[in-house]
């Protein structure tokens, strides 16, 4: 699994990956065998590679892990890409907007027509992309002002598909 550490305003792209009884973590360009075990309700037991072996608390709350070993106190946000780039088309399409293709595909069927008034999470077209129909459904509670594609159209990734206005 990929995700993104933040701490102090800095990012750092992490990979775990099951590995034998442990797990591979790599940090940017760093990479590390470990082997956890947790040891009570916030207590944690790190054991790497090269035998050394470390004792933790550990705290989430929502995206936010809190950690501590003896003086240390690091809080550090573990984010989630998908996530990040799921949020970011949202807010591109923020309340209503332009609706747009996250990839290269093709428009199989249009379900919504201009001035039809869509619920938030409607179906409004199928695009097929990478073999796959993808269900591209309203952001919000609107009326769709503008479609910019027909059934058959192919669309580059960022290609406009169709504008809703929030009501």
């Amino acid at each position: 699994m990929r995700f993104i550490a933040r701490r102090d305003g800095n990012d750092l792209e992490v990979e775990v990956e099951r590995f034998g009884s442990g797990y591979r973590v790599k940090l940017g360009d760093r990479s590390l065998v470990v082997d956890m075990m947790e040891i009570g309700r916030y207590l944690r037991s790190l054991r790497l590679e090269d035998g050394s072996q470390f004792a933790f608390a550990h705290h989430r709350e929502g995206t936010m892990h809190h950690v501590s070993s003896g003086s240390m106190n690091i809080a550090v946000e573990i984010v989630d890409p998908l996530a990040l780039r799921r949020k970011k088309v949202d807010d591109e399409a923020g309340a209503g907007g332009i609706l747009k293709a996250l990839m290269p595909g093709r428009v199989v069927r249009l379900l919504a027509s201009k001035g039809d008034s869509v619920r938030r999470g409607q179906s409004l077209l199928i695009l097929e992309a990478m073999k796959m129909e993808n269900d591209i459904q309203s952001p919000v509670d609107g009326v769709v002002d503008e479609v910019f594609v027909s059934a058959g159209d192919t669309v580059e990734a960022g290609g406009q598909l169709l504008h809703v206005r929030e009501e």
